[in-house]
């Protein structure tokens, strides 16, 4: 069985389904706090968009997201463990990372506002040569992630917020030009954000850290 016949078998998930999904697991992305669900959501996130890819591009650039999604979503987890525990400072990763100033209470009814707006204003986007599933899909993914922007400080949810929102224009960007090197370009790019994600997680952390290990020990530098 090739790719194409996979990509056919899974024909029943390509669709309204697939973009449901999508949307649930960018709003998962925005609201929840544990870094292993938003975690588990960004991979959800990247088969969804390989799934609407495949109907637009062929099958084989369009599991690129798929795989460019999965190394990102294992790179930002070997660093979220990496920071979970530092027996240095005796302070858990959770209790380091800087707390945000909105409660998922607060996120989850920006969300809810946001989904007010998506459909007050989804009929007025004009996009011709885009199918009207896919508009709603990119208006989403890109009102959402921009909203996680707005409301989140952390390397982790920011990041993943921002990918969302290049995953969108991706959509955008295919429906109406098919070409093998603007993939391969804006894959790569997605990957080095990555990349970046977790540089500034470790480094961020790891500033936390030493931040708690001096409000712990005031009389060391005496």
């Amino acid at each position: 069985m090739n790719l194409s016949d996979l990509f056919r078998q899974l024909s029943l998930l390509i669709g309204l389904p697939a973009v449901l999904l999508g949307a649930a697991a960018v709003a998962v992305i925005v609201i929840m706090r544990d870094w292993r669900i938003v975690l588990f959501a960004y991979a959800v996130l990247s088969i969804v968009l390989a799934l609407l890819l495949s109907q637009i591009i062929p099958p084989e650039w369009a599991l690129l997201q798929a795989i460019v999604g999965g190394l990102i979503a294992v790179m930002l987890y070997m660093s979220a463990r990496q920071l979970r525990w530092n027996p240095a400072s005796g302070v858990s990763w959770e209790s380091r990372w800087p707390q945000m100033a909105s409660l998922g209470s607060f996120r989850a009814l920006a969300v809810a506002l946001a989904a007010v707006t998506f459909l007050a204003l989804r009929e007025e986007i004009d996009l011709p040569q885009v199918d009207q599933l896919f508009k709603d899909a990119v208006f989403w993914l890109v009102l959402i992630g921009l909203l996680g922007l707005a409301l989140h400080e952390e390397p982790l949810h920011a990041g993943l917020s921002l990918l969302a929102v290049l995953g969108g224009s991706e959509l955008l960007l295919f429906s109406l030009i098919q070409n093998r090197t603007m993939i391969g370009v804006l894959e790569g790019g997605q990957l080095l954000l990555g990349l970046a994600i977790s540089y500034l997680m470790v480094s961020r952390g790891l500033a936390s850290s030493r931040m708690s290990s001096g409000l712990t020990r005031p009389g060391e530098d005496a």
